[in-house]
This record gives structure tokens, sequence and C-alpha cells, in this order.
């Protein structure tokens, strides 16, 4: 595993535009640039079948987990709160169907990868991983910048549309409602997966978060035609909708989520240390806790909600900002991600496995300023190079 510098193509800003990636510049709230032209991660083919064979264990323990968790009545553990248990169950008992997920990991090119979190709900970092860095690679290969026979771990754009077809055919999900927040990479990603889901046989508009009504009439969430929303793929975490005024209407409505309700529990720091529990030696899974102080001093806390790096706490240093500090936290076995020089500073990388059901299909990179993951973070394309 290894980082290279490359020139930056001459019209990169154009072809990221020209698939839908905009924010690739620096903002007031992201101070970095977000999208990394002039570096990329080479990994050899052995190197990517191994972590293809560690993500795949780890989706596979991360769903029975979860199934565990929500079947053994431990969702409050989970930061769940208690209104919603039934819903998340029967969502699980239902096996309402999941679109896609995100795992993070450390690996340093030698050994396992080591789950860090997963990101199950709402995981972002879409187009850059399965179009934007594709398109980077095409590029490369065409200027003859990467040696012929360059490829990448990348069959997300496949995976997805995969799983779209699947829910239209074997699920009956033929027309869905897409929303979001208000910003621009949040309404890209819906975009990108109605256009995906669109080709696949289920037709959808788009509507932001706030404009999802209720009505005590209605067992349906409602559109902006007042119309019943039947499924929503909802790129609004959960844990927002359960603090909201309409928060009692996630435990009752017939509207089914994609992602699903029980995506909460896989979602909750808390399970990693439901995993530790039920997998503490298979070398992929951290030592994790929810009881503070039993693992000693060397531990990362994490709050059981939190989004690009907030209010988390590195062994020896001070909590990172954020707005989760008053949520019980899940304390992790501390594990050092490798360091890359650059000409600003070092790099940390954490690797984005994307899971498209429940078969990984793909990676992306971001690499952090720091060691907590933040909004520093940028996203860096990945390649594996030919053997020689």
């Amino acid at each position: 595993m290894r980082r290279l510098s490359l020139p930056p193509r001459p019209n990169w800003e154009e072809r990221l535009r020209e698939v839908g990636f905009t924010w690739y510049a620096p903002t007031p709230t992201h101070p970095v640039p977000y999208w990394g032209e002039d570096a990329c991660y080479a990994f050899t083919p052995t190197q990517i079948e191994g972590l293809k064979r560690d993500a795949q264990d780890l989706t596979n323990m991360v769903l029975e987990a979860t199934g565990a968790a929500i079947e053994g009545g431990r969702m409050r553990e989970l930061g769940i709160p208690t209104f919603l248990h039934d819903a998340v169950r029967a969502s699980w008992d239902r096996d309402d169907p999941t679109v896609y997920m995100r795992l993070d990991l450390a690996y340093d090119g030698s050994g396992h990868a080591r789950l860090l979190e997963v990101n199950a709900q709402t995981p972002t970092s879409l187009i850059e991983a399965a179009v934007s860095q594709w398109q980077w690679l095409e590029d490369r290969l065409a200027a003859g910048e990467v040696a012929a026979g360059t490829s990448q771990w990348n069959t997300i754009h496949e995976g997805l549309s995969e799983q779209w077809a699947y829910l239209a055919r074997e699920r009956g999900v033929t027309q869905a409602h897409f929303s979001s927040a208000r910003e621009v990479e949040d309404i890209a990603t819906v975009t990108y997966l109605r256009d995906l889901a669109g080709a696949a046989g289920v037709s959808g508009s788009f509507l932001a978060a706030d404009e999802v009504g209720t009505s005590p009439d209605q067992r349906f969430l409602l559109d902006t035609w007042t119309l019943p929303i039947r499924h929503l793929m909802w790129l609004w975490p959960f844990e927002y909708a359960w603090e909201s005024r309409d928060a009692a209407f996630l435990s009752n409505t017939e509207t089914r989520f994609i992602e699903p309700l029980w995506k909460a529990a896989t979602g909750s720091k808390g399970l990693l240390a439901h995993l530790h529990e039920r997998y503490p030696d298979s070398g992929l899974v951290l030592p994790a806790t929810l009881t503070p102080g039993s693992l000693g001093e060397n531990v990362v806390r994490k709050p059981l909600y939190s989004r690009e790096g907030q209010n988390v706490t590195l062994p020896g240093q001070t909590q990172t900002a954020g707005v989760y500090g008053d949520l019980p936290v899940v304390e992790q076995a501390y594990a050092e991600l490798p360091t890359f020089e650059a000409e600003d500073g070092p790099r940390y990388p954490v690797l984005g496995v994307w899971v498209a059901g429940d078969e990984v299909c793909g990676l992306g990179i971001r690499e952090g300023r720091s060691r907590v993951t933040d909004n520093r973070a940028t996203f860096a394309p990945h390649v594996i190079l030919p053997v020689q």
C-alpha cells in the first residue's frame, strides 16, 4: 500500500462536474479540497483480495450482530429510544430491504483490516467512489500516466444497480420518493441513487427532508401534494428524525424506509461493542465496550451517534468539537492509522468499503489531516497495480 503523486489532469474540475460532483473545492465549512487530484493510493492484487475477504466477513458479522441485538431486546444499549423498539423489530422481521452501506476500516497494507465503524443508513462519498474515481482512472490510463492493466476495486455502480433491480423484481418496489437535506452533496447523492433506481424500473421524485409531511389521519408519510409515500429513500439520519416534533410517526407509519428502520441498530456505534462480544478472536473487530474504563486508557471514545468525527476523544487528547457531546459513548481500542507524508503535512487514510445489499463491491478512501477523520478529510482515488 503506497501513496503515489501524480500531476493534476488539465481539465480535472470540468471532468468532475460532468458526473455531478461539484463540491470538490474548499469551502468555509470544509477548508481543504474535498477531492484529491494530485495523489492516489496503490495496492497489489493480493492486498485487495485480502481486503475483499475481510470486508465480506465483517459485513456478515455486522448483519448477524444487528439481528442479535434486535431480537435479543438490546436496542436500548444502542441508544434507540424505547418508543421505536417495536417498529425497528418489525422492520427486521419483515426483512425490509437494504440498498447499501459503508464499512470504514483501518489498514496499512499488511495483515487484516480492522473495523472502525459502520456507516449504515446515510453513507456519503458515493459519487466520488462509484463514478469520479473510475473516471479519474480512465483518464489516467488514456493519458498513459498509469501502467496498462492498472485497475480499481470498483463495481459500486453495478452493485447498486443490481440491488435496485432486486428491489423492483423481488420486493415489489416500483416507485419511491427520494429525499435529503438541502445540501449540494446530499441532493447529488440521492439524485444518483434515483437515476440508478430509474434504470432498474423504480420511478421516483425528489423532495427535501423538511418537506416530508405527516397527518394524524394518514397511515403513510406524505409528499408535497399530500399523496402517500409508500417507499422513502431517505438520506436523513433516523436519530435526527426521532428527535423531531413528528418523531411519533416513525413508530407507526406504513411508509417503508430505504435504508430500512432496522438500520438504526446497525448504525449505532454501540454495535461495535456487540461485535467484539460476539467475535472477540476474529482479528477484524477491535475490542470495544459500553462500560467506560473497562478497556483501560488506550481507547477512543465515540458517541453512539455522531458524524464527521464530532465529539471523539483519542487517547491523551481533548474531545473534538461537535453537537453529540451529551450522548452515551462506546469505547473502542485505539487503532493506529498508517501515516503518509504530503507536501502540506501528514495524511491518515481510512478505507471505506462499499456494500450493495450484503455483498462488498468497491473501495473509496478518505485521508484525514488528523487521526480523527473529520471535515478536513479529502477523498483520494485508488489503483490496483498490475503484477510485474
